[in-house]
């Protein structure tokens, strides 16, 4: 995939999906033609164990050769390669990586280093496409890919099932087009054929990505301002980065990433397992007492019986007062998702 010539062709899709994205991704790759110029890479968000079937779900229905990718695995127009569970796909020149570098946005494959990581090879040749998903995983390798001269697409929020991702695209990033599913194959098609300039053809020395390998905190601390937050993944200082007035983002040094709402939930997760827990402990120490109290008054101790019963009584008091809080944690500790509505694509937006 890489060329001695100044130009090429946008021949590199990169797409990703989180909850409720499987049927968007249904519709695309069956809408692709077998002779389709251009090599598809899909991150889904999914669990660790998952069996990895996405791959032949989306065989099933393509005309396109589709497998899961294998590291080093080099790069064919005309060809889907596919995540892999508890793994990153990265996209580097004429091959691809299949790591198990630091989660970002909480997942493991996220989309952001897939779409970071073509941009940083191929530049203007990478086409971006977000697809259903929550909060915004996506955003910030979208706005790498339109710095470096690629096209950005998302799914229309209004026919995605849960619409953060392409909504948070849409409001964060110069987006060429936003389209239902099944019409994004067609202008796919159109798209990987224009000629662009290859960043290849200058010979720019490959550049790691931050999913792929790390630097010890004692070689290079992270860019940005050090922040007052902690990682929820690994407990270590936060770096923060900042992309204009809109996206905020947040690093350790060892590579864990986090949009500020993706740091939100994580932190309301936390916060939320953390009060549980001290809730537990609460009641736990106050039954405690509780039976001290009456080994101790059926033994004749009955002084010492009353300041067990005290304790007890005032740790029950702190616990009923914990409670309540605890039934309100899903609605104040969840960001809220972007509802403000899609700017209206511009005249000829779909061409």
């Amino acid at each position: 995939m890489t060329r001695a010539d100044p130009t090429a062709s946008r021949d590199i899709v990169v797409m990703g999906a989180s909850a409720g994205g499987l049927t968007a991704l249904f519709d695309i790759v069956r809408g692709l033609p077998r002779d389709f110029p251009a090599a598809v890479f899909v991150a889904m968000h999914m669990s660790p164990d998952n069996p990895g079937v996405l791959s032949d779900l989306l065989g099933r229905v393509a005309a396109l050769p589709t497998a899961l990718a294998e590291d080093r695995q080099a790069i064919e127009r005309g060809r889907i390669y596919i995540a892999r569970p508890d793994h990153h796909l990265l996209v580097k020149r004429a091959y691809v990586r299949v790591t198990r570098g630091p989660k970002e946005n909480g997942f493991r494959p996220a989309v952001d280093p897939l779409f970071r990581s073509a941009a940083l090879a191929y530049g203007a040749r990478v086409i971006g496409v977000v697809l259903s998903g929550g909060l915004n995983d996506g955003t910030e390798g979208l706005l790498r890919i339109t710095e470096a001269g690629g096209l950005a697409i998302a799914q229309d929020p209004a026919e995605a099932t849960i619409p953060s991702m392409p909504l948070s695209a849409i409001q964060n990033v110069e987006v060429h087009s936003v389209l239902q599913a099944a019409a994004i194959p067609g202008l796919l098609s159109q798209l990987v054929l224009q000629s662009v300039a290859d960043p290849n053809a200058l010979g720019a020395p490959e550049v790691e990505d931050s999913a792929e390998t790390g630097r010890a905190l004692q070689q290079s601390q992270p860019v940005g301002a050090r922040s007052p937050y902690t990682c929820p993944e690994c407990g270590g200082a936060l770096w923060e980065l900042a992309d204009g007035e809109k996206l905020l983002k947040f690093r350790c040094h060892v590579g864990h990433a986090f949009t500020a709402e993706v740091l939100l939930a994580e932190q309301g997760s936390k916060l939320e397992g953390a009060l549980w827990g001290a809730l537990r402990a609460l009641e736990e120490n106050a039954a405690l007492y509780r039976q001290q109290a009456a080994r101790t008054g059926s033994a004749g101790f009955l002084a010492l019986s009353r300041q067990y019963g005290e304790s007890a009584a005032e740790i029950e008091e702190y616990a009923a007062t914990l409670r309540p809080l605890l039934h309100r944690t899903s609605v104040q500790l969840t960001p809220p998702a972007p509802t403000a509505p899609p700017p209206e694509s511009p005249e000829g937006n779909e061409d």
